[in-house]
């Protein structure tokens, strides 16, 4: 049986039209996932390291930063505003205990999957 030109083109045509097919006309529709919803509690924001904004932006960065320098260097953070804060994740969880509202929520949303909780006990399962 010998193949002809004309039935290798028709092949071809119908291949790119099953692939554009798949591609302009997707089958699966992303589902919309809400924005998280924080619960503001009564903190006393000049307790805070830094502005909401900035922690919403950089708290991981400055939590490495504490992770690696942290147990090293015994000198505490000091703010913009010269307040001094010990390096540590109990400083955050002072004011931001409500695990499922400060870490879940907006984890869950960003589809982040920070390893803090690998070696911290989660404030979920204090006793």
């Amino acid at each position: 049986m010998k193949i002809t030109t004309r039935e290798v083109v028709f092949g071809l045509l119908i291949l790119v039209a099953l692939v554009a097919l798949r591609v302009f006309w997707p089958t699966v529709k992303a589902e919309k996932i809400p924005s998280p919803t924080v619960k503001v509690t009564a903190i006393d924001s000049t307790a805070c390291i830094a502005p909401t904004e900035y922690m919403r932006s950089h708290h991981m960065q400055l939590l490495n930063e504490w992770r690696n320098t942290g147990a090293r260097d015994n000198r505490p953070y000091v703010n913009a505003a010269g307040k001094k804060f010990q390096k540590s994740l109990d400083t955050c969880l002072g004011c931001h205990s409500n695990n499922t509202y400060f870490c879940i929520s907006c984890h869950q949303y960003a589809n982040a999957k920070p390893n803090c909780w690998n070696c911290h006990l989660s404030p979920l399962d204090k006793p």
